[in-house]
């Protein structure tokens, strides 16, 4: 779609409606996209992996270039991704082109070739400019527009950063090598996203101890008392998790979708999870955005939902209640270990020593210790609104 010049700089050029049918199916059918896409999925599962094209025309993006089934099937010529029936009226990923299994090695692999790019126009830039300007440097298998929720519109809102995950970890690489990337002559700033992911997390450390201020006796009832107010509308229950899933394989995934996580209740083979995460609504506004409230992790998908009414309050009552016997029994060890003993006893997995006990709401989740023991994760709550 593009060709170099002598400075490596490579110039776009206007995709025909041919070239846009193919990239859209392509993208449809790809290895970022179809394992996510439940509704794809069911389809592909009806009849040998056909998909009929009256079905694909469901599919707004598709329809909206073209509804004419001919237009697409000679535009699905050129494409090495996809076959046409016989009759011309179903269309399927070319079985000699199989899904790659996604498990933790290909998360690990995918990241690898993930760039996370900020200073794109908030108002004018659309997915498909997005496409075309990094398909320049490409190829690519996917640009993730970030978002946010505007709370007083009640609508999202572009950030103004992507992630852009290139075909192959040479091209993302050249492409972060350049001095300098313009778009409609404005520099980008871009950087790995393993990168972007580790500044944001140093970010909200910082941000954290920053806001820590020295206590006198006097009020450290009164602050202990605001820390514990935890934020309405941020429990995440997600469920169906698969075996090989860790706690911080969902942390990383919220991180990547811009949320500020602060406290994981969740074990390795656990089908379901709770997260407390950091901002009043941060959870309901999350799930709102979801597409059918579907979210992948580790190769599955996972249904999202935000706890409301009494289940969410019973759940941060409970969650208070953790939060102090942590501080009571840190306190405890410190003061064994002025003694000079031994500081605690032997312990499980993360401090864990007993039972798990049940949760207050019927059919809730389980208590279990704090990420970091003795950690009182309402001191980490801050302005989670990420500006970039």
């Amino acid at each position: 779609m593009a060709e170099g010049d002598a400075n490596g700089v490579r110039e776009e050029k206007i995709p025909t409606l041919n070239s846009q049918i193919v990239r859209q199916i392509e993208y449809y059918f790809g290895d970022i996209n179809l394992p996510r896409d439940k509704f794809l999925q069911e389809q592909i599962k009806l009849d040998d992996g056909w998909v009929p094209l009256d079905v694909m025309l469901k599919f707004k993006r598709l329809s909206n270039l073209t509804t004419d089934c001919d237009v697409i099937v000679s535009a699905l010529k050129a494409s090495e991704l996809m076959e046409v029936s016989e009759d011309k009226k179903k269309i399927r990923r070319n079985p000699g082109a199989p899904l790659p299994v996604f498990n933790e090695e290909r998360r690990k692999e995918l990241m690898t070739r993930t760039v996370y790019c900020k200073g794109f126009p908030l108002e004018t830039t659309t997915l498909d400019k997005l496409l075309e300007f990094f398909n320049a440097y490409g190829p690519i298998d996917n640009v993730q527009m970030r978002s946010y929720k505007d709370k007083k519109e009640n609508k999202f809102v572009f950030k103004g950063s992507v992630f852009v995950i290139f075909k192959t970890k040479e091209l993302a690489t050249k492409f972060l090598d350049q001095d300098v990337v313009k778009y409609e002559d404005i520099d980008l700033l871009k950087k790995w996203q393993s990168i972007y992911i580790e500044d944001k997390r140093k970010e909200r450390m910082e941000k954290k101890m920053n806001s820590k201020k020295p206590s006198n006796s006097h009020n450290v009832k009164q602050e202990r008392k605001q820390k514990d107010e935890l934020p309405k509308g941020a429990i995440l229950h997600l469920k169906g998790m698969n075996g090989e899933t860790t706690m911080e394989d969902i942390r990383e995934k919220l991180m990547n979708e811009g949320l500020d996580v602060a406290y994981v209740d969740f074990k390795k083979g656990d089908n379901d999870a709770w997260i407390r995460l950091i901002g009043e609504n941060s959870s309901k506004e999350f799930v709102e955005k979801l597409e059918d409230k579907k979210l992948e992790i580790c190769g599955s998908e996972v249904e999202a939902r935000a706890l409301e009414g009494e289940e969410e309050t019973k759940f941060l009552e409970k969650a208070k209640e953790d939060m102090e016997k942590r501080r009571q029994q840190a306190s405890i060890r410190s003061r064994k270990g002025r003694r000079g003993g031994r500081g605690g006893g032997r312990g499980g997995r993360g401090g864990y020593t007993g039972k798990r006990k049940g949760s207050p709401v019927r059919g809730g989740p389980p208590t279990k210790q704090a990420v970091k023991e003795g950690e009182n994760e309402a001191e980490a709550a801050e302005d989670a609104a990420d500006s970039d």
